[in-house]
């Protein structure tokens, strides 16, 4: 017969097993702490626990993260904690605190996130609010600090993967490198780029975001850096975006790829249709509200077009896409007739990335509109090489009006003096 251990035995035994720390995910993980109650009013404490758990529900709608259940969160509640040990036994790699100070009718709420492996700040922020709707307000801090904090992720995981020697990655590592290399803009990059999406599906296959990184690279490839047909969108990138979809149904960045894609092919209502679909998967994350706003913006809905592109840049503002999105918020502009906003806009994106001819070509198509045609003759010289790609002459994303509108005033700026 087998011994049975003695109670205590038992105890010292789970004990040992409650202190061994959790092994961290594949993917980046977060515990977000209750929030505490700096009011001295203990009839706040629903208000601080309301927007902790929103917290925690807006981020669990990231695929791209493992978040730690409420329940298991709020254990650590009303105590004192050491945010490394909270990392240790919840096997997380991230911890959001915060906490609620409530004077009057306005309330002051901060949050910060801490790396719980070293104990460095990785991001912190303070939102100040009239209560006059509480729940409104607890809405806007949940959207605010959810969108801005899976940035803030992105990039220290990105810098973390870059620490790393290149054959000791795995796909998710290899993903993070890719996107790294990918924002940076330049044919080089996109070329590394290209290398880690495709190491990240050759360690895994079934792994969605190594092959919608691989079609977002791709694309760049087609659209940025070579002189191949943009017909060839339809192809390989393409189809790694519907692989994608296909492994995961539920990963909003898939769909919001896709969506992209279907755009190029000339499909804008599908296009509409796969991104709406990516929102209401994720409807906190800049990059899929962004995409959102560029189909939408192509497809002819110009007034949430706008709004959507705003509100991508107001949840993620120092994203490295923000030239992108300010690039898709002038010409939706333009194919608006607003020119002068066009011209505004086409500016700014001139000054993010004054190598991309496009934006150039069509800040002097704009100023052509709004009669200024010396200003748009000297600008055009700056785009004849853009101007004399045929790939331009019909762009697959626009629509038959809206490419018409482009080359009249592209006409008007080619007028001689």
């Amino acid at each position: 017969m087998r011994s049975v251990p003695s109670s205590g035995a038992a105890n010292v035994g789970l004990a040992v097993e409650a202190a061994k720390p959790l092994a961290l995910p594949d993917r980046p993980s977060i515990a977000v702490l209750p929030f505490q109650n700096m009011s001295g009013d203990p009839e706040q404490e629903y208000f601080a626990d309301g927007v902790v758990e929103d917290i925690i529900t807006a981020l669990s709608r990231f695929k791209s993260l493992f978040v730690i259940a409420r329940n298991s969160s709020f254990t650590y509640k009303d105590k004192v904690v050491d945010i490394r040990q909270v990392g240790r036994e919840m096997g997380v790699r991230y911890v959001l605190e915060g906490s609620v100070r409530k004077g009057g009718n306005r309330a002051r709420i901060t949050a910060q996130l801490i790396d719980a492996t070293s104990g460095a700040h990785v991001w912190a922020d303070r939102y100040d609010r009239d209560l006059s709707d509480i729940f409104a307000v607890q809405d806007e801090i949940t959207t605010s600090v959810a969108g801005t904090i899976e940035p803030a992720l992105a990039e220290a995981e990105q810098q973390r993967a870059l620490r790393k020697p290149p054959d000791s990655l795995d796909a998710w590592e290899a993903y993070q490198r890719g996107v790294w290399h990918f924002n940076r803009y330049s044919s080089e990059d996109n070329n590394t780029a290209l290398t880690f999406f495709r190491q990240a599906i050759a360690l895994d296959p079934n792994f969605a975001p190594g092959h919608y990184g691989y079609a977002m690279a791709l694309q760049w490839d087609i659209w940025h850096f070579s002189t191949r047909p943009f017909v060839e969108v339809q192809g390989s990138p393409r189809k790694e975006a519907r692989l994608a979809v296909s492994l995961d149904d539920k990963d909003a960045v898939a769909h919001a790829v896709l969506a992209h894609m279907m755009m190029w092919g000339s499909e804008w209502e599908a296009a509409i249709a796969e991104a709406r679909t990516a929102i209401a998967l994720n409807p906190n994350s800049a990059f899929v509200i962004s995409m959102l706003g560029c189909v939408l913006g192509f497809g002819g809905y110009r007034e949430e077009a706008l709004a959507r592109l705003q509100q991508a840049m107001r949840a993620s503002p120092h994203d490295p896409l923000t030239w992108l999105w300010t690039l898709w918020t002038a010409s939706i502009y333009f194919y608006s007739r607003r020119f002068d906003a066009a011209t505004d806009a086409y500016r700014q994106v001139i000054r993010l990335r004054p190598g991309l001819t496009q934006s150039q070509a069509l800040l002097a198509a704009s100023l052509a509109h709004l009669g200024r045609i010396d200003e748009a003759r000297n600008v055009l010289r700056n785009a004849r090489a853009q101007i004399q790609d045929s790939r331009y002459q019909s762009p697959p994303w626009l629509r038959p009006e809206d490419n018409a509108l482009r080359r009249e005033g592209i006409r008007l700026a080619e007028t001689p003096e």
